[in-house]
């Protein structure tokens, strides 16, 4: 009974924004089937971070990083039930986002509703926050306590329940605005926002969550039509080739000089060559590296050739693309640190 009457209470929301209700679909659907992952991607995790399992999404929150929907979404409802199932337990909901992963980072650009327990501080609650992440633009409900640069909303009142008691989300997305409902109320939100048309995703953050109940209204789209620079980047095919979590699926006669975890590939100095275990077809190869000292290096080695990566600001991320066909790919430097490792087949 309270969710359908929260339901209602949402939908005045959306009238009153959009001023149009009678055009609306009347009909959600599940966004997750409750018996797999279909529709989803895991996008820079292993395939045990997220698992279908009793009629619910579950994550070990191992390793930090996403899973987003295949297709994306412009105005729409979405409900969903979760819970932390450790104390202080961290995790996420992205709306309007990029496909992959910023530069360095395993988060996308996008608009993050917080999914928290427990530990708080003077700029953070763990009841309901909207934030802009890595890139994405909003402007919060309410000034953020910390000044206008803080593109952040606080949620009104606390009606989180703690750890490991489920909570009922829902989040209503229209025309570049976004409002939170937390058990049953509205408590947050944010305008202008740029992207305003993406994926959803969830967000793994070192430890354990479930998800379940989780449906989706999609509303008609903005008219006129957004604008090309307000639209996430469109999925081209990215795949991980790195699990975050260990060296499956990469080959070295060195493992003691390389260790992988966080979803980062570390080099140690002096180490050899990280290779894919097998040859590749045509394809475009992406990475992010960094060298973390003065006399640091990396490199790329593509059927045995290597070549040496360009020298960046020492402890900066930077992101490399390139092309190639049928070959093995590999890594490697002298104190280097390589993450967000994505390949994609070329025609």
């Amino acid at each position: 009974m309270t969710k359908s009457i929260t339901t209602i209470a949402t939908l005045g929301i959306i009238t009153l924004i959009t001023g149009c209700s009678s055009s609306m679909s009347t009909q959600f659907a599940p966004l997750f089937n409750g018996e797999s992952l279909e529709g989803w991607t895991i996008v820079n995790g292993d395939k045990t971070t997220w698992v279908a399992q009793n009629n619910m999404i579950v994550t070990t929150g191992n390793p930090t990083g996403i899973m987003r929907t295949n297709e994306m979404y412009e105005n729409f409802i979405l409900e969903l039930d979760w819970r932390h199932m450790v104390t202080n337990g961290n995790a996420g909901l992205f709306v309007w986002s990029d496909p992959i992963p910023a530069i360095g980072v395993p988060f996308t650009r996008s608009i993050e509703v917080q999914i928290m327990d427990g530990k708080e501080l003077d700029w953070y609650t763990t009841h309901g926050d909207i934030f802009s992440i890595w890139g994405a633009q909003m402007t919060p409900d309410r000034p953020h306590p910390l000044g206008a640069h803080v593109q952040r909303c606080l949620p009104s009142e606390r009606r989180s329940n703690p750890a490991p008691e489920w909570n009922h989300y829902i989040v209503t997305c229209i025309d570049g605005t976004i409002k939170l409902s937390v058990n049953g109320k509205v408590v947050s939100g944010g305008f202008d926002i740029t992207p305003r048309k993406g994926y959803i995703c969830f967000e793994a953050e070192g430890t354990p969550a479930q998800f379940k109940n989780i449906i989706i209204k999609v509303l008609p789209n903005s008219t006129p039509e957004i604008p090309e620079g307000e639209i996430a980047n469109e999925s081209i095919g990215f795949a991980t080739l790195f699990n975050g979590i260990n060296l499956q699926g990469w080959a070295t006669s060195d493992e003691t000089n390389w260790n992988a975890g966080g979803n980062i590939l570390h080099c140690s100095k002096g180490s050899g060559t990280l290779t894919t275990s097998t040859a590749l077809q045509a394809y475009e190869l992406m990475f992010d590296f960094k060298c973390n000292a003065e006399t640091s290096f990396a490199f790329l080695e593509i059927d045995g050739i290597k070549t040496t990566l360009p020298e960046g600001e020492m402890g900066k991320w930077s992101r490399f693309t390139i092309q190639g066909e049928g070959k093995t790919i590999g890594i490697g430097g002298d104190d280097a640190s390589f993450t967000n490792v994505f390949i994609r087949p070329l025609q």
